[in-house]
């Protein structure tokens, strides 16, 4: 089954050591942190921005917290903690000017109501692009001074007493913009119509938090649903070292799955020492499949919970919501990943329910619905939503509630 708690049980989040790393800091919230679940749980919480939930340590945007476009297992940790933590993380993100243009013209140009001095969030975002040493040499022909590129992430931060074998959870307490505008776009031979994309192009979506919405034009808005598409423990010594983000994995990693925002609850195999999670690829909203190769790119303040499953070994990611469980297939097949997704939602339905094959078989083809995650980062995603409402008689409790549950 997903990883559930005893109803009733709680975390003790007693890891009070004061930090010494740059870029670190305790909450001036830290005393208040053992409110942050039953507020949540209560529904009390749901309309709440980074600021207003308790957490125990806050993990800044920095060029020592930053790499670029891999994970290692090698990268000194940006923060230790013991399972129970709440950790808010800044990341980066929203700077689509590239390397060829200014960013204040950019800016300008595309009427964002902010410049680099001004915005406190992109002047960390700009001198973590250019000071951070966490990035790969530049490819073979690349131009001088490119490289390095590739997912904006942070990390990794150690958990006490992981090992290969356990399983992290999750629990996204809250995703938040940083910034008053994403960006997205496409080019020629990129996302899910390389063929017919003839120049490169982009878009800004000005991000309008009163109407809780990404504004595309006078008449279409995009409701905000933020979330981090880059979510991953570090990935095997069979990747290989310096594995690179784009592509997800069992791991994790570059899942672009528009369900984990907040209140969601993503659980993960870990395969190093520490487990070492790394988050970023952040993103302001997405439609399933990300056709065009990008979402609505920005830079979000993100809390998470992180709890350790000793002795709980996942074959692959799940996640779960208030109202559905999330089963994912991988694959750079799409058909192979639909069957992954199948025998991955067939294996939890045996799990929670005891269903051997063919009933497990007839109840998904009746109740489950398949989507395509993601259809552009080399290996493709399919996730298999199973609604929790299906399962009369149980009783298991989840720790987030919105208003309509």
């Amino acid at each position: 089954m997903i990883l559930h708690r005893p109803p009733g049980s709680r975390h003790t989040l007693s890891d009070t050591r004061s930090p010494h790393r740059a870029g670190l800091s305790r909450s001036p919230l830290s005393n208040a942190r053992f409110l942050a679940p039953s507020l949540l749980a209560l529904g009390l919480a749901t309309g709440a921005h980074a600021l207003e939930i308790p957490y125990d340590y806050h993990v800044k945007c920095t060029p020592e917290n930053a790499i670029f476009g891999h994970f290692s297992k090698t990268k000194k940790p940006v923060l230790t903690v013991k399972s129970g933590a709440v950790v808010r993380i800044d990341g980066g993100g929203g700077n689509k000017w590239g390397n060829d243009t200014d960013a204040n013209t950019w800016l300008k140009e595309n009427k964002v109501p902010i410049t680099i001095e001004s915005s406190p969030v992109l002047t960390e975002i700009v001198k973590a692009l250019k000071e951070s040493p966490n990035k790969l040499p530049p490819v073979e022909g690349a131009p001088a001074g490119t490289g390095g590129g590739g997912h904006f992430l942070i990390g990794p931060i150690y958990i006490e007493n992981s090992e290969p074998g356990d399983s992290l959870e999750i629990r996204i307490l809250d995703v938040t913009p940083r910034l008053p505008y994403g960006a997205n776009g496409a080019r020629p031979g990129g996302g899910g119509l390389p063929d017919l994309v003839p120049r490169p192009y982009g878009k800004v979506y000005l991000i309008d938090h009163k109407r809780n919405a990404a504004v595309f034009n006078e008449n279409i808005e995009v409701p905000l649903a933020p979330f981090n598409g880059v979510n991953g423990t570090c990935p095997p010594d069979s990747e290989g070292p310096d594995r690179r983000s784009g592509p997800p994995g069992l791991f994790g990693g570059n899942l672009d799955s528009k369900d984990l925002t907040t209140g969601a609850t993503l659980y993960l195999p870990i395969y190093q020492k520490g487990a070492l999670f790394y988050t970023g690829d952040c993103h302001a909203a997405q439609g399933d499949g990300e056709i065009a190769g990008d979402a609505i790119g920005t830079a979000n303040s993100v809390i998470y919970q992180f709890i350790l499953h000793k002795g709980k070994t996942l074959k692959g990611p799940r996640a779960e919501t208030a109202t559905h469980y999330i089963i994912y297939g991988l694959d750079p097949d799409l058909d192979k990943a639909m069957r992954n997704a199948m025998l991955a939602s067939l294996d939890f339905l045996k799990e929670k329910e005891g269903l051997d094959f063919l009933p497990a078989y007839s109840l998904a083809s009746a109740a489950v619905d398949y989507h395509v995650t993601q259809f552009v980062d080399k290996t493709l995603g399919i996730h298999a939503m199973i609604a929790k409402k299906i399962f009369v008689k149980d009783t298991s409790t989840y720790w987030y509630r919105t208003a309509r549950f």
